[in-house]
């Protein structure tokens, strides 16, 4: 009997994690189950969806946007009111509802199955899957839905402990939570790119990409690179992300500037998948520190971590995020506390010791290729029947 599942996310794109999960998961489940059928509505957004996903998937944009949790009251309402019944038409068709994007979007998904008569099961990937809990407006609402969500899969063991935590065992039983870690694939990561000429070729340096916003952490790993590129004036520091204007961005420009190194310091904004696994081919290291954020946001788990093992590169990540579920401390990278200090120093190792780096870089793909969407895919099956039997009997 096929297995037929409804898919609510914000993306399907190759310019952030949550579209990279959504594409490679759902790829996966294809190649495991062969009766496995799927349906993703969308939300509306604007980045565009991966060249990568099929044209037999059937995609809808029927979702609100992702600005949904900061939406005035009755905006809020009036969207989830609308888009719930738009997922319950969808999922009359199929046998369970799995929201990938968090709340409130996993509201939407479990107003639309419960209309439907069908199972809800959710992801939490990080930030978003604990602020709506400690958030005044949405603590309420957000606790009803996760005491009737039948499961979730977190994406690493941090995420599930920040969650837990916050949600309380009166909301959250643990035995509803499953962590699946994040995977990557990574046959087509190691093989070269054709994109002409770019301005990191030829140069040594060190590699950082995610948004550029406080949570990821910029700020720590381009201060911790100032400092230690007074003592390897040949390294590069490029930074992959989409600028915005505001202050943060304008102060990491700012320190670039003070510190004299504008030739040396590259911010690149976006780019296409096949420009970002050729840097990452060709760092030297991978540097991405996140740090816990004013308005509480965390790095949850980071599947770049693992794409840069994957491309034999050591990192180096921070404590007290998912960044503790990516990275064997000492064997694929290091894991360090989020100062400027502690980053600067295992920057410094790594920079001056090559055999370090080769060690570091030759672990972490050994450790990629254990990491698989397979597995992933294998775990949340196993899910899919346990909710499916538990709501049979």
């Amino acid at each position: 009997m096929a297995l037929r599942v409804l898919y609510l996310t914000d993306s399907l794109s190759d310019l952030d994690g949550v579209g990279r999960y959504t594409f490679s998961l759902l790829a996966a489940l294809e190649r495991e189950r062969p009766d496995f059928e799927l349906r993703v509505l969308l939300a509306r957004k604007h980045r565009p969806t991966s060249a990568s996903v099929p044209a037999r998937w059937p995609v809808e944009v029927a979702l609100p946007p992702d600005y949904l949790f900061y939406m005035s009251r009755a905006r809020f309402w009036a969207s989830v009111l609308a888009s719930s019944v738009r997922v319950a038409r969808a999922a009359r068709g199929v046998d369970l509802v799995h929201a990938i994007k968090d709340y409130p979007h996993n509201l939407v998904g479990l107003l639309g199955a419960r209309l439907a008569g069908k199972p809800c099961v959710a992801t939490a990937h990080g930030t978003y899957s604990v602020q709506p809990l400690v958030d005044p407006r949405h603590a309420r609402l957000s606790r009803w839905t996760y005491r009737r969500l039948s499961a979730f899969v977190s994406v690493s063991r941090y995420t599930a402990r920040r969650m837990l935590d916050a949600a309380g065992p009166e909301v959250l039983d643990p035995a509803r939570v499953r962590v699946v870690p994040n995977a990557v694939d990574v046959a087509p990561l190691l093989l070269p790119r054709s994109v002409g000429p770019r301005p990191w070729h030829g140069k040594r340096y060190t590699l950082a990409i995610g948004e550029l916003k406080e949570r990821k952490g910029h700020h720590l790993g381009l201060a911790a690179f100032l400092r230690v590129a007074r003592r390897f004036p040949e390294l590069h520091h490029f930074v992959v992300g989409n600028p915005t204007p505001d202050p943060y961005c304008a102060a990491l420009a700012a320190s670039v500037r003070d510190a004299g190194l504008g030739e040396r310091v590259h911010f690149l904004g976006n780019v296409s998948e096949d420009e970002k696994v050729d840097l990452l081919q060709r760092a030297a290291v991978f540097l991405h520190t996140p740090v816990r954020a004013a308005d509480g946001g965390f790095e949850g788990f980071g599947i770049v971590y693992l794409e840069a093992a994957a491309c034999g590169v050591p990192s180096i990540g921070t404590l007290d995020c998912g960044a503790e579920d990516a990275i064997d401390d000492g064997a694929t990278g290091f894991l360090v506390e989020p100062r400027v200090e502690a980053v600067e120093a295992a920057l410094a190792r790594l920079a001056g010791d090559d055999a370090l780096r080769a060690r570091l870089g030759a672990a972490g793909l050994e450790r990629a290729r254990r990491c698989t969407w397979s597995d992933n895919a294998r775990a949340v099956l196993a899910l899919y029947d346990d909710v499916l039997r538990t709501r049979a009997r």
